[in-house]
């Protein structure tokens, strides 16, 4: 059986809206985070880097297979520690780790009907490939919380994600440019110092995979957000039929 989560907590971003609750619930567990990624990302990538160390075309599609099927792990474990933090409670790595395994498999199903969805969109053309990204934007959200054997994920994210548009796009271009930014700045530091090697390396994807969680974040953060608003809506339509009654 598929668990899915319950009791979720209500959000309604104020100051700094989506963006700011994003980066500050990622500078608040920053340190988690880090543990969580740290704990998922280095044995794999120490195994890829010394256990695959010549440049062949096979041995790189190993070490992208490897490092792709571990990555998805990030996705749940995360979501599920810090709607833990949301709720109020401390949030607990095992905890997370033992829904992020439940998780696991229909975490990289997704995330490669994702990938596909979105290159189709972009080989479409720009447009269909920005309305993909749109659809799917919720969707790491979506399968980390839901059941996924009653729903189907990628109708809930798109129909979650109808008349966002352009608050989406917007978001998502300053997360990824962020994220692109740093990733960029931390190549840069790596190649210049000189010292290139299983551990800098190890930790450079690191640092790189721990950043990339402000993505996962945005997806939960606008998940939670429009459920309380649809909530919201729902409530008080009931409210003015009872009154009209």
């Amino acid at each position: 059986m598929i668990a899915t989560m319950t009791n979720l907590p209500e959000i309604r971003p104020s100051k700094g809206g989506v963006l700011g609750m994003t980066f500050s619930l990622f500078v608040k567990n920053a340190a988690v985070l880090l543990l969580i990624t740290a704990i998922t990302i280095v044995p794999v990538e120490l195994i890829v880097c010394y256990g695959f160390s010549n440049l062949s075309i096979d041995s790189i599609l190993k070490d992208i297979v490897i490092s792709q099927l571990f990555l998805t792990l990030l996705t749940p474990v995360a979501v599920h520690y810090l709607v833990e933090r949301l709720r109020g409670g401390k949030g607990s790595v095992a905890d997370a780790y033992r829904w992020g395994l439940r998780k696991w498999l229909r975490m990289i199903m997704y995330n490669f009907l994702q990938g596909v969805i979105f290159t189709a969109g972009l080989l479409l053309f720009v447009i269909p490939g920005l309305f993909m990204y749109v659809r799917l934007l919720l969707l790491p959200a979506v399968v980390s919380i839901e059941n996924t054997s009653v729903t189907n994920p990628l109708e809930s994210s798109r129909n979650m994600a109808a008349g966002q548009f352009w608050r989406f796009i917007g978001l998502g271009v300053v997360v990824n440019l962020f994220s692109f930014l740093i990733g960029l700045g931390a190549s840069k530091l790596l190649l210049e110092s000189g010292m290139i090697n299983g551990i800098t390396v190890t930790l450079y994807y690191l640092f790189i995979d721990w950043v990339s969680l402000i993505s996962v974040i945005l997806s939960l953060v606008l998940y939670l957000t429009i459920r309380t608003e649809q909530f919201g809506a729902s409530a008080r339509a009931a409210e003015e039929a009872a009154v009209t009654a």
